[in-house]
């Protein structure tokens, strides 16, 4: 299997070894169908694809074509996958309703779309209800705020899910491992400071052409 990146997108895209434990999660439960919000350059949905499991995969992506050149869709087409592969060219909170609606099941769910705290909840709103029982979400960049938070809110208000260690500190994982039993006035507080500092000094990172950017860069390309 060969996935292409633009050497200057890298540092963007989910990493080969988050992507092969997305592949070792799927293999070890056997999971048939699998679904991502957000496809960019297709290097989870790769690996995904690549399991021994032999997995379908339903990736939504309004920006395929517009932000990444189809180079996502390609890479899918030239390692052979594209027979196991539907592509949404949609926002999530749109198509995740409609495949509600349309009463389809998923094992597995990677949420990597918006990452902004709201699309995060929102996509995790809606992959609860597309899990199949004992199904698994994962979601990447937990050094962002919006994902620890959304995380936290998991943890404290949703009984129905269970988290699952994983080796990568950039991803987090939870087993359904039951129904939705809350009342309609169910609320649990959820704020956590975990990964406030880790956060700015990330976001901070992402500014490489100023000179604070520069030097963080260059302080973590040193600790690697």
């Amino acid at each position: 299997m060969k996935v292409y990146i633009p050497e200057n997108k890298r540092v963007i895209s989910i990493k080969d070894y988050e992507a092969l434990e997305l592949q070792s999660l799927v293999e070890i439960n056997e999971f048939a169908d699998c679904l991502e919000t957000g496809l960019a350059y297709g290097q989870s949905a790769c690996y995904i694809l690549d399991a021994a499991s032999k997995p379908r995969l339903t990736s939504c992506d309004p920006f395929q074509t517009e932000d990444y050149d189809n180079i996502g869709l390609k890479n899918i087409q030239n390692n052979g996958y594209a027979d196991r592969h539907t592509y949404i060219n949609d926002k999530s909170e749109l198509a995740l309703p409609d495949l509600i609606k349309k009463e389809i099941k998923f094992d597995f769910i990677f949420i990597d779309g918006d990452h902004k705290f709201d699309g995060a909840f929102i996509d995790f709103f809606f992959a609860a209800q597309l899990l199949k029982p004992n199904g698994i979400v994962v979601f990447h960049d937990m050094w962002m705020r919006s994902l620890a938070l959304t995380y936290s809110y998991i943890k404290n208000n949703r009984k129905d899910f269970k988290e699952i260690r994983l080796h990568s500190k950039n991803m987090t994982a939870f087993r359904k491992i039951g129904s939705d039993e809350r009342d309609g006035m169910h609320f649990r507080e959820f704020y956590s400071s975990r990964s406030l500092i880790r956060f700015h000094i990330n976001r901070l990172a992402w500014e490489n052409d100023t000179y604070i950017g520069k030097l963080i860069n260059s302080i973590k390309a040193i600790l690697r």
